[in-house]
Protein backbone atom coordinates (compact mmCIF):
# COMPACT_ATOMS: atom_id res chain seq x y z
CA UNK A 1 0.00 0.00 0.00
CA UNK A 2 1.09 3.55 -1.02
CA UNK A 3 1.49 6.02 2.32
CA UNK A 4 0.01 8.97 1.44
CA UNK A 5 1.20 10.88 4.54
CA UNK A 6 4.73 9.72 4.00
CA UNK A 7 4.50 10.79 -0.02
CA UNK A 8 3.26 14.15 0.81
CA UNK A 9 5.91 14.72 3.67
CA UNK A 10 8.75 13.73 0.89
CA UNK A 11 7.52 15.84 -1.37
CA UNK A 12 7.07 18.72 0.96
CA UNK A 13 11.14 18.37 2.08
CA UNK A 14 11.69 18.26 -1.95
CA UNK A 15 10.37 21.09 -2.82
CA UNK A 16 12.80 22.66 0.58
CA UNK A 17 15.48 20.88 -1.04
CA UNK A 18 15.03 22.55 -4.31
CA UNK A 19 14.48 25.93 -2.72
CA UNK A 20 17.68 25.63 -0.75
CA UNK A 21 19.65 24.81 -3.96
CA UNK A 22 18.41 27.77 -5.43
CA UNK A 23 18.98 30.06 -2.69
CA UNK A 24 22.77 28.51 -2.35
CA UNK A 25 22.95 29.12 -6.49
CA UNK A 26 23.54 32.99 -4.85
CA UNK A 27 27.20 31.91 -3.93
CA UNK A 28 27.80 30.08 -6.95
CA UNK A 29 28.81 33.62 -8.80
CA UNK A 30 31.45 34.82 -5.82
CA UNK A 31 32.81 30.71 -6.30
CA UNK A 32 33.30 31.03 -10.03
CA UNK A 33 34.78 34.58 -9.92
CA UNK A 34 36.97 33.14 -7.29
CA UNK A 35 38.50 30.42 -9.28
CA UNK A 36 37.99 31.70 -13.02
CA UNK A 37 39.75 35.44 -12.37
CA UNK A 38 42.50 34.35 -11.77
CA UNK A 39 42.65 31.51 -14.64
CA UNK A 40 41.55 34.01 -16.74
CA UNK A 41 44.08 36.77 -15.67
CA UNK A 42 46.71 34.52 -15.90
CA UNK A 43 45.80 33.15 -19.01
CA UNK A 44 45.90 36.33 -20.92
CA UNK A 45 48.95 37.36 -19.33
CA UNK A 46 50.97 34.41 -19.86
CA UNK A 47 49.82 34.24 -23.80
CA UNK A 48 50.85 37.85 -23.85
CA UNK A 49 53.91 37.28 -23.03
CA UNK A 50 54.64 34.22 -25.45
CA UNK A 51 53.47 36.39 -28.18
CA UNK A 52 56.07 39.47 -27.41
CA UNK A 53 58.92 36.96 -26.66
CA UNK A 54 57.64 35.34 -30.61
CA UNK A 55 57.74 38.53 -32.36
CA UNK A 56 60.92 39.44 -30.64
CA UNK A 57 62.32 36.32 -32.60
CA UNK A 58 60.45 37.09 -35.82
CA UNK A 59 62.37 40.07 -36.17
CA UNK A 60 65.85 38.16 -36.00
CA UNK A 61 64.23 35.64 -38.62
CA UNK A 62 63.54 38.81 -40.44
CA UNK A 63 59.83 37.23 -40.60
CA UNK A 64 56.71 39.26 -40.19
CA UNK A 65 55.36 40.08 -36.76
CA UNK A 66 51.73 41.22 -35.40
CA UNK A 67 49.51 41.15 -32.49
CA UNK A 68 46.59 39.70 -31.62
CA UNK A 69 45.02 41.49 -28.03
CA UNK A 70 42.28 40.22 -26.08
CA UNK A 71 39.39 42.86 -26.09
CA UNK A 72 36.94 41.07 -23.88
CA UNK A 73 35.70 38.17 -21.91
CA UNK A 74 32.38 37.38 -21.33
CA UNK A 75 31.52 34.65 -19.15
CA UNK A 76 27.92 33.67 -19.01
CA UNK A 77 27.20 31.29 -16.20
CA UNK A 78 23.74 29.33 -16.02
CA UNK A 79 22.69 27.23 -12.47
CA UNK A 80 20.17 24.15 -12.78
CA UNK A 81 18.97 23.05 -9.43
CA UNK A 82 17.07 19.64 -9.31
CA UNK A 83 15.73 17.63 -6.55
CA UNK A 84 14.35 13.66 -6.73
CA UNK A 85 11.99 11.87 -4.28
CA UNK A 86 11.84 7.96 -4.38
CA UNK A 87 8.19 6.73 -2.76
CA UNK A 88 7.32 2.78 -2.03
CA UNK A 89 3.99 1.09 -3.29
CA UNK A 90 2.58 -1.75 -1.05
CA UNK A 91 4.29 -3.59 1.65
CA UNK A 92 7.56 -1.73 3.03
CA UNK A 93 9.12 -4.88 3.20
CA UNK A 94 9.41 -5.06 -0.56
CA UNK A 95 11.94 -1.66 -1.05
CA UNK A 96 12.92 -1.11 2.26
CA UNK A 97 16.58 0.05 2.47
CA UNK A 98 16.79 0.50 -1.55
CA UNK A 99 15.36 3.56 -1.81
CA UNK A 100 16.60 7.27 -1.53
CA UNK A 101 13.72 9.12 -0.05
CA UNK A 102 15.49 12.99 -1.28
CA UNK A 103 18.44 13.44 -3.66
CA UNK A 104 18.98 16.95 -4.69
CA UNK A 105 22.04 18.37 -7.45
CA UNK A 106 22.83 21.72 -8.62
CA UNK A 107 24.59 22.64 -11.65
CA UNK A 108 26.85 25.49 -12.63
CA UNK A 109 27.67 26.17 -16.56
CA UNK A 110 29.98 28.72 -17.50
CA UNK A 111 29.96 29.42 -21.26
CA UNK A 112 32.88 32.61 -22.13
CA UNK A 113 33.50 34.59 -25.21
CA UNK A 114 36.23 35.40 -25.74
CA UNK A 115 36.66 38.75 -28.39
CA UNK A 116 40.36 39.42 -30.35
CA UNK A 117 41.45 42.63 -31.96
CA UNK A 118 43.90 42.35 -34.49
CA UNK A 119 46.58 45.01 -34.39
CA UNK A 120 47.02 45.88 -38.36
CA UNK A 121 48.13 48.03 -40.76
CA UNK A 122 48.11 52.01 -40.18
CA UNK A 123 47.69 50.90 -35.96
CA UNK A 124 50.37 48.33 -36.29
CA UNK A 125 52.74 50.76 -37.62
CA UNK A 126 52.66 53.43 -34.88
CA UNK A 127 52.10 51.00 -32.33
CA UNK A 128 55.25 49.56 -33.69
CA UNK A 129 57.52 52.18 -35.05
CA UNK A 130 56.02 55.07 -33.09
CA UNK A 131 59.00 56.93 -30.55
CA UNK A 132 57.84 55.85 -27.23
CA UNK A 133 56.30 59.24 -25.87
CA UNK A 134 57.45 61.11 -22.94
CA UNK A 135 54.57 60.26 -20.99
CA UNK A 136 55.07 56.59 -21.07
CA UNK A 137 58.95 57.08 -20.62
CA UNK A 138 58.41 58.98 -17.27
CA UNK A 139 56.24 56.81 -15.99
CA UNK A 140 58.18 53.81 -16.53
CA UNK A 141 61.69 55.78 -15.27
CA UNK A 142 59.48 56.76 -12.20
CA UNK A 143 58.48 53.40 -11.46
CA UNK A 144 61.72 51.42 -12.15
CA UNK A 145 63.25 49.51 -9.66
CA UNK A 146 66.47 50.03 -11.68
CA UNK A 147 66.28 53.08 -13.82
CA UNK A 148 69.15 52.98 -15.18
CA UNK A 149 68.38 49.75 -17.51
CA UNK A 150 65.14 51.52 -18.34
CA UNK A 151 67.56 54.87 -19.44
CA UNK A 152 69.45 52.53 -21.45
CA UNK A 153 66.81 51.01 -22.59
CA UNK A 154 64.15 53.27 -23.87
CA UNK A 155 66.77 56.66 -24.72
CA UNK A 156 68.14 56.67 -27.65
CA UNK A 157 69.82 60.15 -27.31
CA UNK A 158 69.88 63.14 -24.53
CA UNK A 159 71.32 66.59 -25.94
CA UNK A 160 73.90 65.11 -28.19
CA UNK A 161 75.00 62.35 -25.96
CA UNK A 162 74.63 59.30 -27.91
CA UNK A 163 73.18 55.80 -26.57
CA UNK A 164 73.47 54.18 -30.37
CA UNK A 165 71.12 51.02 -30.89
CA UNK A 166 73.74 48.97 -32.53
CA UNK A 167 77.75 50.87 -31.92
CA UNK A 168 79.56 51.05 -34.85
CA UNK A 169 83.20 52.27 -34.36
CA UNK A 170 84.60 54.76 -35.01
CA UNK A 171 82.01 56.50 -36.33
CA UNK A 172 78.94 55.36 -34.09
CA UNK A 173 79.83 54.90 -30.27
CA UNK A 174 78.48 55.08 -27.09
CA UNK A 175 79.21 58.48 -25.41
CA UNK A 176 81.18 57.94 -21.75
CA UNK A 177 79.12 61.33 -20.94
CA UNK A 178 75.60 59.82 -21.73
CA UNK A 179 76.28 56.61 -19.05
CA UNK A 180 77.42 59.39 -16.44
CA UNK A 181 74.40 60.85 -16.78
CA UNK A 182 72.20 57.70 -16.53
CA UNK A 183 74.47 56.89 -13.69
CA UNK A 184 74.24 60.28 -12.11
CA UNK A 185 70.63 60.76 -12.30
CA UNK A 186 69.72 57.26 -11.43
CA UNK A 187 71.63 57.92 -7.94
CA UNK A 188 69.89 61.13 -7.09
CA UNK A 189 66.41 59.36 -8.17
CA UNK A 190 66.76 56.74 -5.94
CA UNK A 191 67.58 59.30 -3.09
CA UNK A 192 64.74 61.08 -3.52
CA UNK A 193 65.63 63.95 -4.67
CA UNK A 194 65.25 63.98 -8.75
CA UNK A 195 61.89 63.34 -9.72
CA UNK A 196 60.24 62.89 -13.94
CA UNK A 197 57.19 65.03 -13.58
CA UNK A 198 54.52 66.76 -15.84
CA UNK A 199 54.88 70.41 -15.46
CA UNK A 200 51.70 72.49 -13.51
CA UNK A 201 50.76 75.66 -13.29
CA UNK A 202 52.52 78.63 -15.32
CA UNK A 203 54.62 76.00 -16.95
CA UNK A 204 53.29 73.12 -19.23
CA UNK A 205 54.64 70.11 -20.73
CA UNK A 206 57.26 67.32 -19.09
CA UNK A 207 60.38 68.38 -17.09
CA UNK A 208 63.24 67.16 -14.84
CA UNK A 209 62.55 68.63 -11.09
CA UNK A 210 65.70 68.17 -8.23
CA UNK A 211 64.18 69.35 -5.61
CA UNK A 212 65.56 69.84 -1.94
CA UNK A 213 69.13 68.25 -2.91
CA UNK A 214 71.10 70.71 -0.81
CA UNK A 215 73.81 70.23 1.47
CA UNK A 216 73.77 65.83 0.87
CA UNK A 217 73.59 66.01 -3.08
CA UNK A 218 75.04 69.05 -4.30
CA UNK A 219 77.84 67.55 -5.39
CA UNK A 220 75.72 64.91 -7.84
CA UNK A 221 73.75 67.81 -8.80
CA UNK A 222 76.68 69.69 -9.90
CA UNK A 223 77.68 67.42 -11.89
CA UNK A 224 74.45 66.48 -13.80
CA UNK A 225 73.83 69.77 -14.66
CA UNK A 226 77.22 70.26 -15.89
CA UNK A 227 76.89 67.06 -18.13
CA UNK A 228 73.76 68.69 -19.30
CA UNK A 229 74.94 72.12 -20.35
CA UNK A 230 72.87 73.75 -17.55
CA UNK A 231 73.68 76.51 -15.17
CA UNK A 232 73.74 76.10 -11.52
CA UNK A 233 71.68 77.57 -9.52
CA UNK A 234 72.75 81.34 -8.06
CA UNK A 235 71.38 80.33 -4.47
CA UNK A 236 72.26 76.86 -3.51
CA UNK A 237 69.20 74.85 -2.64
CA UNK A 238 66.81 76.50 -5.16
CA UNK A 239 64.43 74.04 -7.06
CA UNK A 240 65.88 73.49 -10.28
CA UNK A 241 63.35 72.88 -13.06
CA UNK A 242 64.42 71.89 -16.98
CA UNK A 243 61.83 71.67 -19.33
CA UNK A 244 62.00 68.26 -21.54
CA UNK A 245 61.41 67.69 -24.73
CA UNK A 246 61.47 64.97 -27.11
CA UNK A 247 63.25 66.09 -30.16
CA UNK A 248 66.92 65.20 -31.86
CA UNK A 249 69.69 67.28 -31.87
CA UNK A 250 70.39 70.78 -29.37
CA UNK A 251 67.72 71.14 -27.43
CA UNK A 252 66.31 75.03 -26.54
CA UNK A 253 68.11 76.74 -24.71
CA UNK A 254 67.71 75.74 -20.96
CA UNK A 255 65.91 72.77 -22.01
CA UNK A 256 66.78 69.05 -22.76
CA UNK A 257 66.15 67.37 -25.71
CA UNK A 258 65.75 63.71 -25.73
CA UNK A 259 65.25 61.32 -28.45
CA UNK A 260 63.48 57.45 -27.60
CA UNK A 261 63.35 54.19 -28.88
CA UNK A 262 59.99 52.91 -30.55
CA UNK A 263 59.40 49.06 -29.56
CA UNK A 264 60.51 47.93 -32.65
CA UNK A 265 63.52 49.77 -32.21
CA UNK A 266 63.66 47.60 -28.60
CA UNK A 267 62.38 44.24 -29.83
CA UNK A 268 65.33 44.35 -32.85
CA UNK A 269 67.81 45.12 -29.67
CA UNK A 270 66.09 42.47 -27.84
CA UNK A 271 66.40 39.64 -30.96
CA UNK A 272 70.34 40.59 -31.27
CA UNK A 273 70.56 39.08 -27.77
CA UNK A 274 69.27 35.37 -28.88
CA UNK A 275 71.58 32.16 -28.43
CA UNK A 276 71.08 31.08 -31.79
CA UNK A 277 72.35 27.42 -32.84
CA UNK A 278 75.49 27.38 -35.27
CA UNK A 279 73.62 25.86 -37.73
CA UNK A 280 70.36 28.46 -37.51
CA UNK A 281 69.45 28.93 -41.47
CA UNK A 282 67.59 32.04 -42.48
CA UNK A 283 69.36 34.51 -39.62
CA UNK A 284 71.64 37.29 -41.25
CA UNK A 285 74.48 38.13 -38.53
CA UNK A 286 73.55 41.30 -36.41
CA UNK A 287 76.12 43.60 -34.96
CA UNK A 288 76.54 43.38 -31.62
CA UNK A 289 73.91 45.88 -29.49
CA UNK A 290 75.06 48.80 -27.27
CA UNK A 291 74.03 49.47 -23.49
CA UNK A 292 70.02 49.20 -24.54
CA UNK A 293 70.65 45.32 -24.36
CA UNK A 294 72.97 45.10 -21.32
CA UNK A 295 71.55 42.48 -18.80
CA UNK A 296 69.22 41.03 -21.82
CA UNK A 297 69.73 37.58 -22.50
CA UNK A 298 66.98 34.94 -24.40
CA UNK A 299 67.95 31.40 -24.39
CA UNK A 300 67.72 28.81 -26.66
CA UNK A 301 67.19 25.00 -26.90
CA UNK A 302 65.86 21.69 -28.99
CA UNK A 303 63.39 20.98 -26.11
CA UNK A 304 60.94 23.14 -23.88
CA UNK A 305 62.57 24.52 -20.73
CA UNK A 306 62.15 23.29 -17.29
CA UNK A 307 62.37 26.57 -16.02
CA UNK A 308 61.54 29.97 -17.93
CA UNK A 309 59.77 33.01 -16.82
CA UNK A 310 58.73 33.22 -20.46
CA UNK A 311 59.29 30.19 -23.00
CA UNK A 312 58.12 30.40 -26.86
CA UNK A 313 58.05 27.76 -30.03
CA UNK A 314 59.61 28.70 -33.14
CA UNK A 315 60.91 27.03 -36.39
CA UNK A 316 61.53 23.97 -34.42
CA UNK A 317 63.65 25.57 -31.58
CA UNK A 318 62.24 26.65 -27.82
CA UNK A 319 63.53 30.10 -27.00
CA UNK A 320 63.00 31.41 -23.23
CA UNK A 321 64.20 33.49 -20.75
CA UNK A 322 65.29 32.06 -17.77
CA UNK A 323 63.52 31.95 -14.41
CA UNK A 324 66.57 32.81 -12.48
CA UNK A 325 67.75 35.81 -14.60
CA UNK A 326 66.48 38.85 -12.80
CA UNK A 327 68.23 41.65 -15.06
CA UNK A 328 66.65 39.88 -18.64
CA UNK A 329 63.03 39.64 -16.59
CA UNK A 330 63.19 43.12 -15.52
CA UNK A 331 63.85 44.13 -19.40
CA UNK A 332 61.38 41.91 -20.56
CA UNK A 333 58.67 43.17 -18.01
CA UNK A 334 59.78 46.95 -19.43
CA UNK A 335 58.67 45.68 -22.96
CA UNK A 336 56.03 44.05 -21.90
CA UNK A 337 54.11 47.44 -20.45
CA UNK A 338 55.17 49.14 -23.50
CA UNK A 339 53.64 46.53 -26.04
CA UNK A 340 50.57 46.41 -24.10
CA UNK A 341 50.12 50.42 -23.49
CA UNK A 342 47.18 50.97 -26.64
CA UNK A 343 48.94 52.61 -29.73
CA UNK A 344 49.08 56.56 -29.86
CA UNK A 345 47.09 56.15 -26.31
CA UNK A 346 47.88 58.03 -23.00
CA UNK A 347 46.47 58.27 -19.85
CA UNK A 348 44.02 61.55 -17.97
CA UNK A 349 46.12 61.25 -15.17
CA UNK A 350 49.63 63.38 -14.81
CA UNK A 351 52.79 61.27 -14.52
CA UNK A 352 54.02 62.98 -11.59
CA UNK A 353 52.78 66.49 -10.23
CA UNK A 354 55.23 68.32 -8.17
CA UNK A 355 54.42 72.12 -7.01
CA UNK A 356 58.08 73.86 -7.53
CA UNK A 357 58.97 77.04 -5.07
CA UNK A 358 62.21 78.92 -5.42
CA UNK A 359 63.43 77.29 -2.43
CA UNK A 360 63.67 73.73 -0.95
Amino acid sequence: MFSTGKSRSSARLALACVGAALVSGCMVGPDIIRSGRPAYNSAILATGDEQLLQNIVRTRFYDSVGFLAVASVTANVSVTASATVQAGFGSASNYAGNLVPISGMLTAEQNPTISYAPLAGDQLLRHLGAETSMERTFLMLNSAATPEQVWNMIVRRINNLRNPDFPDPPLLTVDPRFEEVVTTASLLQRRGVLYWVQLAGSQSGYGLVIHSYSPANTHEVEKLLALLGMKYPVLAGNDIVIPVQLSVGSPDPGSIAIETRSLFDMMRIAGATIDLAPDTSGVGRLPVPGPAARGLRIRSGTTPPADARVATQYRGRWYYIADDDELSKQWFTVLQLLAGAPAGGGSAAPVLTIPVTGRH
